[in-house]
């Protein structure tokens, strides 16, 4: 009676340790079950994977490729422009010292030359500089003619050395005097013919003339006739409108790929055919901090009197890599998370799942640093379908 006892106790034990590991194989492999992604979201595998295509898929997908080349890629960039005066093609004219405009001999929109009169002030202040110079034109012309006397005398030691060695020293006083004076007529923007003809003038009119420093057009006056003005004040501004200055305002991106000597094509936004030829002269190496823009700056001379300063443009610059790179259109390109993937034909009917690096995408081409090497194929069409083949274990082989 004990051994039968026994013996079920032992079979109960048993039956009761195989429920409870049944049960744990059941929980763990409802687990792994729903803690497994699916396939789109599972992380992309880099192993070689090939897509063996039937004699009828090969049909009815008709894959087009192309094959793999490195070249250098030419490419547009297009971006915004302002017109701006050329630099040295611009001046802002104004009065050295302090007067009253006495004469305005051109205005606005009127064509100057360089070194022509455009106002006549009228000062004390300026009379003051040329008195000086003259009293300082005087005694060193005095001066002169006493040097050359007592050299005379010491020569014939009537005169001794030290009288000769006084003469001297004030002569280069008044020499430097007048050097003083000089200075301070030339940086008021009194020429040399006129610093001349104040030492032969009986009577001095303190007449100050302003001329223009370029050729080119008044675009405007700020002063009227009769009006005092103050040393520095801006009388007129002159614009030489035969070359201007475009900037383009270029995203970070595409300032990259800008060099100078690129070509450009400028046009308004409206009309194509107002179109100039030129080329990138200099490229800014910063943002600009009101459009966190890069510029490029583009010297181009005018035709017919356009583009105006202010105006805006459009430009259309022409570039190309500075290395030979590879590129395949963009219609080549899937991806398989957020890996970049092209279908590299092996042979009839197979192409391999291949994950490239891309540089840069631009346009219609896709550039390609790593993962496609020249002459290969890629496909071109149909690129989605091969995808979703790539994605059946019994098409797909690793």
């Amino acid at each position: 009676m004990k051994k039968i006892i026994l013996l079920l106790t032992i079979a109960a034990i048993t039956s009761t340790f195989f429920a409870c590991n049944s049960k744990k194989t059941k929980e763990q492999s409802a687990s792994s079950e729903q803690t497994e992604l699916p396939p789109s979201l599972q992380k992309a595998s880099t192993e070689l994977k090939l897509i063996h295509l039937s004699d009828k898929e090969q049909k009815e997908l008709s894959i087009e490729t192309m094959v793999v080349s490195n070249n250098f890629i030419d490419y547009t960039v297009s971006a915004p422009g302002v017109v701006f005066p050329a630099p040295n093609h611009g001046s802002i004219i104004s009065t050295p010292i302090n007067g009253q405009i006495n004469k305005v001999n051109k205005f606005e929109g009127q064509w100057v030359r360089k070194g022509e009169v455009l106002f006549e002030i009228q000062s004390l202040e300026f009379g003051t500089l040329v008195s000086e110079y003259l009293q300082a034109f005087a005694e060193e012309r005095y001066q002169t003619n006493r040097l050359s006397r007592i050299k005379q005398l010491v020569e014939e030691t009537i005169t001794s050395t030290s009288e000769l060695e006084r003469a001297t020293a004030e002569y280069d006083r008044a020499s430097a005097s007048v050097r003083a004076s000089y200075s301070k007529l030339k940086a008021v923007g009194v020429s040399d013919a006129e610093i001349k003809a104040f030492t032969e003038a009986e009577n001095i009119d303190p007449l100050l003339k302003i001329s223009s420093p370029i050729d080119g057009v008044i675009e405007k006056n700020f002063v009227e006739l009769g009006q005092s003005v103050n040393a520095l004040e801006n009388l007129s501004r002159v614009l030489d409108t035969r070359d201007v200055l475009v900037r383009a305002y270029l995203s970070p991106d595409d300032a990259r790929l800008i060099n100078v000597g690129d070509s450009v094509d400028i046009l308004k936004r409206e009309k194509a055919e107002n179109l100039l030829s030129a080329t990138i002269t200099s490229v800014n190496p910063g943002l600009d901090e009101s459009s966190r823009s890069v510029i490029a700056n583009i010297l181009v001379p005018t035709k017919d009197g356009w583009p105006k300063p202010g105006e805006n443009v459009r430009l259309s610059i022409s570039t190309s890599s500075q290395r030979e790179i590879i590129a395949i259109p963009v219609k080549a390109l899937t991806y398989d998370g957020n890996d970049p993937v092209v279908f590299v034909k092996k042979s009839v009917g197979v192409f391999e799942k291949r994950f490239i690096g891309v540089s840069e995408i631009r346009d219609q081409s896709v550039f390609v640093n790593s993962g496609l090497d020249k002459g290969e194929e890629v496909a071109v069409s149909n690129v989605f379908s091969l995808k979703a083949l790539s994605r059946f274990d019994i098409i797909a082989e690793e």
